[in-house]
């Protein structure tokens, strides 16, 4: 294996979009509206050209699992957070994952 580097800093945002079977006794993000978020996360990165230096990716289950919402973590920082899959709650991640770009 051998390490690859950009010639940019890269900033990256992994969406819990992981979906379970509805008798799985546990809640999931998928199953809260994540992939729309990451849908709306790519084009709105794209239409600012901002695709390739900020990504907006659909992750698995991060065993985070909340009842409404999804878990998202940044990267670099490795922060986790609980926000809401609503217009709102997209415009806060893109602004923190936009914030100085």
């Amino acid at each position: 294996m051998k390490a690859v580097k950009r010639p940019y800093e890269v900033r990256q945002v992994l969406v819990c979009a992981n979906v379970r079977d509805p008798g799985a006794g546990k809640p999931s993000c998928g199953g809260n509206g994540a992939q729309a978020m990451v849908d709306e996360l790519k084009k709105t990165l794209k239409a600012r050209g901002l695709k390739g230096r900020v990504i907006a990716t659909k992750a698995g289950c991060m065993d985070i699992c909340p009842d409404q919402g999804c878990i998202v973590a940044f990267n670099p920082g490795g922060e986790f957070f609980h926000v809401d899959t609503t217009p709102e709650g997209t415009a806060e991640v893109l602004a923190r994952l936009t914030e100085g770009v």
